[in-house]
């Protein structure tokens, strides 16, 4: 039967283990200044070649063994952390503690006390099988929904370690090997060993393609918000410069207003007034009436207020053709957050005036006397 080289098999191991490790290193150093608790991931896999190397030499020195098991358990854990600092998920750890110190102890004690490697082996496989579930269920289950996309290929890869450590504890206890010399195992352990190495290769690429997709994600994200910002922004502008022309032309109207008062009040006290002083004053009139806004300054206003509130207008028209031209002028007004003082300064018209014509717009509009009526016209645009 063809024999595999379990110590060959385990060097190539090593070798990428190293390879993985500086493969997520310099993923490391791209990615820490956006995600700076990622180093935890670096170091699980330092932690896993550093104890596989150990491994590697334990016929030399026994200790090294259970140092480099201990090692690779406790860089599991130290993963186990780091993804849940990635995905902002922290858990109980206190359970994976105890582990690592009840591995090491029993580690220990059957390889000086009572040396048994298919106890040693039963406990390593225990303790993957146990965080290798945490892993894949974190990855899977525990994350936001949102999330799943970018980490589930992590979380595959551990349920792929799990089945393949329930397949070495099943094997183990079938077999139950009686050469205590890891290397000289046959060839059941040899294929695991290859198994390992393609899991490792996974999971570099998965934990590469996870911080990839995190990346895409959260750029895609800002680009968003900035297309948010910027439209935003521009529709304040755009409001704003709707508000500054509405008040201009507002201004023009008011001055237009206050001309025809003076001209109105002039002519009703002209019959009191000595002949030359009514001649002064029939002066007087006749420039106002020059004066350069004799055009139609409301209709003006009005069609101006269409050009920028043309939904607004339309609705307006649509839904209460029954309003007057005043009444919509008013209702335009109220639309852009002017109180009833403000109207009557800007129209020249009593307060007492303004609430009456609010007074009919509520008729009209069948407003319920609890509805206000400057946030229901607000509510048209």
């Amino acid at each position: 039967m063809f024999h595999i080289d379990i110590r060959t098999a385990f060097f190539g191991y090593i070798i990428i283990n190293i390879i993985s490790a500086l493969l997520i290193g310099s993923l490391y150093l791209q990615v820490k200044k956006r995600f700076p608790k990622s180093f935890l991931i670096f170091l699980s896999f330092i932690m896993s070649s550093s104890g596989n190397t150990l491994l590697f030499f334990r016929n030399s020195i026994t200790e090294w063994g259970v140092i480099g098991n201990t090692l690779v358990v406790s860089s599991t854990v130290i993963l186990l952390i780091g993804l849940e600092q990635f995905v902002n998920k922290k858990g109980i750890q206190i359970q994976n503690y105890l582990l690592i110190i009840v591995f090491l102890l029993s580690q220990y004690y059957f390889t000086f006390f009572k040396p048994d490697i298919n106890a040693r082996s039963l406990i390593l496989s225990v303790s993957y099988l146990f965080l290798s579930f945490q892993i894949a269920w974190l990855m899977l289950i525990r994350v936001p929904l949102k999330m799943r996309k970018i980490t589930e290929g992590v979380g595959f890869v551990f349920c792929i370690l799990f089945i393949i450590q329930v397949g070495r504890i099943i094997l183990i206890n079938f077999l139950q090997q009686k050469n205590l010399n890891y290397f000289n195992l046959g060839n059941s352990e040899a294929l695991f060993i290859f198994s390992y190495q393609i899991i490792l290769i996974m999971l570099a690429y998965s934990i590469s393609l996870m911080y990839t997709k995190r990346l895409i994600r959260d750029v895609v994200g800002q680009e968003k918000e900035i297309l948010r910002l910027s439209a935003e922004k521009i529709q304040l502008e755009l409001n704003l410069k709707k508000k500054e022309l509405t008040q201009k032309e507002l201004n023009i109207a008011s001055l237009r207003e206050v001309n025809k008062n003076i001209i109105f009040e002039l002519k009703n006290n002209l019959d009191n007034l000595s002949e030359k002083k009514n001649s002064d004053i029939h002066n007087f009139i006749r420039s106002l009436n020059n004066f350069p806004y004799k055009s139609k300054i409301w209709e003006e206003f009005d069609v101006r207020f269409k050009e920028v509130n043309s939904y607004f207008y339309t609705k307006l028209l649509t839904d209460y053709p029954m309003l007057s031209v005043n009444e919509i002028r008013v209702a335009c007004l109220l639309s852009q957050n002017y109180n009833t003082k403000e109207l009557a300064e800007i129209l020249h018209r009593s307060t007492k005036t303004i609430e009456n014509i609010r007074g009919i717009l509520r008729k009209k509009m069948n407003l319920h006397k609890n509805e206000n009526l400057t946030m229901f016209l607000y509510s048209l645009k």
